[in-house]
């Protein structure tokens, strides 16, 4: 997801310069998409160093990854998915 924002963001410039409007709100997506991204890494390096609170981390996670599969309009639906897997598996962790 991170990587897919990097891209819109970059690319979003670029379309402004052609297309006029749709380029700042390209710019904008992949911002919103570059900060979801970072949201989901702070989370899970938060899972990893704190392992007690892995409901939390995990349900973080989930809803992070499902706002982000809503947002993109199932465009990233591989980086989405294995978000809500990750998590899960986070959450059912003993």
């Amino acid at each position: 997801m991170l990587i897919e924002g990097i891209i819109i963001a970059v690319a979003g410039p670029l379309i402004m310069v052609i297309g006029g409007n749709l380029g700042l709100g390209t710019l904008l997506f992949g911002l919103f998409v570059v900060v979801l991204g970072l949201i989901i890494m702070w989370l899970a390096f938060g899972l990893r160093a704190r392992p007690a609170s892995h409901v939390a981390y995990g349900a973080g996670i989930i809803i992070v990854s499902v706002v982000a599969l809503v947002l993109a309009g199932g465009g990233f639906i591989i980086g989405s998915l294995l978000g809500i897997i990750g998590g899960a598996w986070a959450i059912m962790r003993p």
